[in-house]
């Protein structure tokens, strides 16, 4: 290496040249983005979008050549960023530069000249960012592109990436002696602009952990431009240290307001640390639960059902573009705050009072204490100290509770919310008579998750107080406030006990006998309606239907009736008290009518077919069939006699077929007589036909002669 002194001729030193500073970083926000629109449109650097193609002139010679152009030998990027132009002169790349290869981009028109114009445009932000900005730009990914074409670059692989020969070797040296290779360490380098300078210290830091290592080679100067963003990030760091050290020994000579303030500062240099908001928080709780608080400080929390409506004062000082970010967090557990609903100013939040700012969080959890802390925000920085409400305790109340006068009792209905676990129902009041059901003045009812049946239960008016139960994070009940509802039990009549049926001997008529019941007069009913159990509410109906008139024989009443043929009559037990009626048991009577035109033909000398009209009101009837040593039987319901014909098996025998209807089941039926036909013997098979007269003659002819 020469020496040069002043007014001496050069010394050669005998030393080697040092390698080039290479840079540390790109030095650029959205690096990675840039990087991949340039592969996309086919560039390998940002030197070759650049390179924009030159017009060619125009001449009016008929046979006029270009001018032949200059060899381009590649560009300089050690010492500035330069590119070779007419006649050997280096052209430095500048703003005017750039802007020029940006107007022969889109003069060179297709898809390709729009892609490159826009590239360039963000070039020119580089540029005018930092005037070496595009330099370290183009050497950064050239000696990437060096790094990772192969272990040990060579001085031609920087040639064929455009570099002049000039420059070639020093910089494949400089690449080769410590450029850091693709991986975590060069994404933190690509990638810490994006992060910083910001608020998000914290990101910042993890990238600076991340970054390559001092310098591979010794002699090289470090990068001052990544030097400078890594200096100010632990200088931020270092703040935010003495802001938290200060926040705490306020906080211990009990000064909350310093202590928020200091830890407001904290949060404000370091956005992203958890730590920083959870302590600003806890803090800010602390001043929200001290007796000495200012009113204007208070936010106002009010619960409806699943909803929590907040409100606060506005600051005394108009502040233009302030904006509120609320956040939710469970009691004394701040680490875990979410962010609701931004808050809203003016009526339009739903709040509570005036028309001062609000908001509203229609997903709070249930069953647990909650507290919110509004902050205040003026362009995305922190405003001011956050305002946190008190505890705030979700438990919504049951719906639609409703009262229903039940025989015996009230029946209760309502509509939990779904996050219930239980629900509580007690009940206050007294009877109308002394003893009895209901004489405690507060009693616990057992009861479903939605409804409630209290019975037996004294006539008098009572109060039930509904609640529901939910779960909190100890596991523990925690209970809602309770709807009450008022509902007056009435004396209902006792249901009639049994009925009896007992059959004339001239076989159309039946005597129904019951006992009078405990409670109220028993009445038997025609019931035209569908079946209901016993004890069941039919006042309703007992003024619609006329009962059948009944005597008293000694200790039961007694009702004659006598269905007509073809006749079902459903008979009902009912008990009257004043206006309430009450069911008792219900009986079933039938009348079958006889089975009419019955005929039997028969098919087969096993087989024979029946033809009959079906006796309404009988669901089945009965067909039995006996030849006097054998016979048999089939029920036949309704559905195969109406799809055509009914077959039976039969013997060969004269046969005596009889049919008759059956009663349901759960009937009282009066007994109708049956129908029979005769089924006679199936005819003999026929002889078997004579021989031809021949045949004889035959056989005498061939019979052999003595």
């Amino acid at each position: 290496m020469a020496v040069l002194r002043p007014g001496e001729p050069p010394k050669a030193s005998g030393s080697r040249p040092p390698l080039p500073a290479l840079p540390r970083c790109p030095g650029m926000r959205g690096y990675v983005d840039l990087r991949a629109a340039m592969r996309k449109a086919g560039f390998r650097h940002a030197a070759d979008a650049l390179r924009a193609p030159v017009a060619a002139p125009a001449t009016d010679a008929l046979f006029g050549t270009l001018p032949r152009a200059d060899k381009d030998e590649g560009f300089r990027v050690l010492d500035g960023l330069w590119f070779p132009g007419r006649g050997g002169i280096w052209h430095r790349v500048d703003r005017p530069y750039v802007q020029q290869a940006r107007a022969r981009w889109q003069a060179s028109g297709g898809p390709r000249g729009h892609q490159a114009a826009a590239l360039v445009d963000v070039l020119e932000t580089v540029l005018l960012d930092d005037a070496m900005g595009l330099r370290r730009l183009v050497l950064w990914e050239v000696c990437c592109l060096l790094v990772d074409g192969g272990e040990s670059p060579a001085a031609a692989d920087a040639v064929a990436l455009g570099v002049h020969r000039s420059e070639a070797g020093q910089l494949a040296a400089a690449v080769s002696a410590g450029f850091p290779a693709a991986g975590p360490a060069r994404h933190a380098a690509e990638t810490l602009n994006d992060v910083w300078p910001g608020v998000r210290l914290r990101e910042a830091e993890r990238v600076v952990a991340r970054l390559p290592r001092g310098s591979g080679y010794p002699d090289g100067p470090a990068d001052h431009r990544l030097a400078a963003l890594v200096d100010s990030v632990r200088a931020r760091a270092a703040e935010v240290d003495r802001l938290t050290a200060e926040a705490a020994r306020s906080e211990a000579a009990g000064a909350l307001r310093a202590a928020a303030t200091a830890r407001l500062g904290a949060l404000r240099l370091a956005r992203d640390d958890p730590d920083a908001q959870t302590e600003l928080l806890r803090v800010a709780t602390l001043l929200a639960d001290d007796p000495f608080a200012p009113a204007e400080a208070e936010v106002e929390a009010v619960t409806d059902d699943r909803t929590v409506r907040l409100s606060w004062c506005a600051p005394q000082r108009r502040a233009d573009g302030v904006t509120y970010r609320v956040l939710r967090f469970p009691d004394g557990a701040p680490h875990l705050a979410v962010e609701t609903a931004a808050g809203e100013s003016g009526a339009s939040a739903g709040g509570v009072g005036a028309a001062g700012p609000g908001s509203v969080d229609t997903d709070a959890p249930v069953g647990r204490p909650l507290r919110y802390a509004v902050v205040p925000l003026r362009r995305d920085r922190i405003a001011g100290v956050p305002r946190v409400t008190g505890p705030v305790l979700l438990t919504p109340v049951v719906t639609e509770l409703r009262a229903t006068v039940v025989p015996g009792g009230v029946r209760l209905r309502w509509r939990p919310d779904p996050a219930a676990v239980e629900v509580r129902v007690t009940r206050s009041g007294f009877g109308d008579a002394a003893e009895g059901w209901g004489g405690a003045s507060l009693v616990r009812v057992p009861c479903a998750h939605d409804r409630l049946l209290d019975a037996p239960l004294a006539p008098g008016t009572y109060t039930y107080e509904v609640r529901c139960g939910y779960r909190d994070p100890d596991g523990d009940l925690v209970w809602s406030r309770g709807v009450t509802l008022t509902e007056r039990a009435e004396q209902w009549p006792s249901p009639v006990e049994e009925l009896t049926v007992r059959r004339h001997a001239d076989g159309e008529r039946v005597t129904i006998a019951w006992r009078p019941p405990a409670v109220g007069d028993g009445l038997l009913l025609p019931w035209t309606a569908g079946p209901v159990s016993p004890g069941t509410d039919v006042s309703h109906l007992v003024g619609a239907v006329e009962h059948l008139p009944a005597t008293s024989v000694g200790a039961e009443s007694c009702a004659e009736l006598t269905p007509r043929p073809e006749q079902c009559v459903r008979v009902t037990a009912v008990s009257v008290l004043g206006g309430r009626a009450v069911s008792g048991p219900s009986m079933l009577i039938e009348h079958p009518a006889p089975v009419r035109d019955l005929t039997v033909r028969r098919l087969a000398a096993d087989r024979a077919e029946l033809h009959f009209d079906w006796p309404e009101p009988a669901v089945l009837v009965r067909v039995t069939w006996s030849d006097g040593l054998r016979g048999g039987e089939r029920c036949v319901p309704r559905s195969a006699l109406a799809a055509g014909r009914v077959e039976i098996a039969v013997s060969a025998e004269e046969c005596v077929v009889t049919a008759v209807p059956l009663p349901r089941p759960d009937a009282v039926a009066i007994a109708t007589p049956p129908a029979q036909a005769t089924l006679p013997a199936a005819p003999p098979p026929p002889l078997p036909p004579a021989p031809p007269w021949w045949r004889g003659w035959w056989r005498r002819w061939r019979r052999p002669r003595p």
